[in-house]
């Protein structure tokens, strides 16, 4: 829940909903999946990875540390978000945003993504 304080400012509690920066490779391989799905498995199999992905986002919007750790570097800890079986989110947070750095998929004949 969000609360009022003096200055106008409104404080974040673990509810609030972190903004979403994919890296340009992340999207690029996410979309490129989603593209392949649709061409070879079906448009429902395609619809049903954007959804997955888009449910395990919201999720780590809601609670960051969700995710598996992975490691830190500096001051990221980075963390990894299990969105289907073959495929998986890289990420990283801080205060205002989630940084998703990679869309991991481990399938065969996905045209080595």
């Amino acid at each position: 829940m969000e609360m009022p304080l003096k200055n106008g400012w409104r404080k974040c509690s673990r509810s609030c909903m972190l903004k979403v920066s994919w890296g340009k490779r992340a999207f690029r391989i996410f979309v490129r999946q989603w593209r392949w799905e649709g061409d070879n498995v079906g448009l429902q199999a395609a619809e049903t990875m954007r959804k997955n992905v888009a449910d395990t986002i919201k999720r780590i919007q809601q609670t960051p540390t969700i995710g598996h750790f992975y490691k830190s570097v500096g001051q990221k800890t980075y963390r990894i978000a299990q969105t289907h079986p073959k495929s998986s989110l890289f990420y990283w947070y801080d205060n205002k945003e989630l940084h998703i750095v990679r869309f991991i998929v481990a399938m065969k004949n996905s045209e080595g993504l």
